[in-house]
């Protein structure tokens, strides 16, 4: 359970002195530091539920999302999430993990998310759309659709067959919001291979 300074205070009020109890528990590990003025009761907590605790507003995209949905074959070390307004990026590292928070436009930040849920726990999550429009506009920019398709598929390798349950109508509406080649190229992909108008 995640809990604030506040809450902690309220219940050490025995205390004569609350912040020096919550110091030693701290340090024998009967509650854990988030980040200033949050902790975590629960040290086998599920680490990528602590992300938008850590910075608010969040949600969990890029590659650890792409993971998460079986895109990526690899298992990510860095919890990452997108913010913004945060103008560059942010890392903070804690007992649960690194966790890493880059900057998109404020105008696609509420399309296509979801939740994460499990127990009491809930987080913002990227649908594997939004995480692949994501990625996209932080990945290096790309000439055609040939290259666009190396990037995907072969440098960054996206499975070709989780790509294609995509919902593609889906993907082309959030994909036009972020105004970035490597989008409109995504969206030139899609209506070529994927979509038969």
């Amino acid at each position: 359970m995640i809990v604030t300074t506040s809450m902690l205070k309220d219940r050490y009020n025995e205390y004569s002195n609350p912040l020096d109890k919550i110091k030693r528990d701290t340090q024998k590990g009967v509650i854990f530091r988030i980040t200033r003025g949050l902790y975590e009761t629960d040290r086998n907590v599920d680490p990528c539920l602590l992300a938008s605790s850590i910075l608010s507003p969040s949600y969990l995209s890029f590659d650890w999302a792409l993971s998460f949905y079986g895109l990526i074959p690899e298992r990510v070390v860095a919890i990452t999430s997108a913010s913004t307004d945060i103008r560059k990026n942010k890392t903070f590292i804690n007992e649960f993990g690194r966790y890493e928070f880059l900057d998109v436009p404020s105008k696609v930040f509420p399309r296509g998310l979801t939740y994460l849920e499990k127990g009491k726990y809930s987080v913002k999550i990227a649908t594997k759309e939004k995480a692949i429009c994501d990625s996209l506009s932080k990945w290096r920019v790309v000439n055609n659709i040939s290259e666009l398709k190396e990037l995907l598929f072969e440098d960054k390798r996206i499975d070709e067959d989780e790509f294609s349950t995509c919902d593609f109508n889906s993907l082309i509406k959030i994909a036009a919001l972020y105004h970035k080649k490597n989008l409109d190229l995504l969206i030139k992909l899609i209506r070529k291979e994927y979509i038969h108008e």
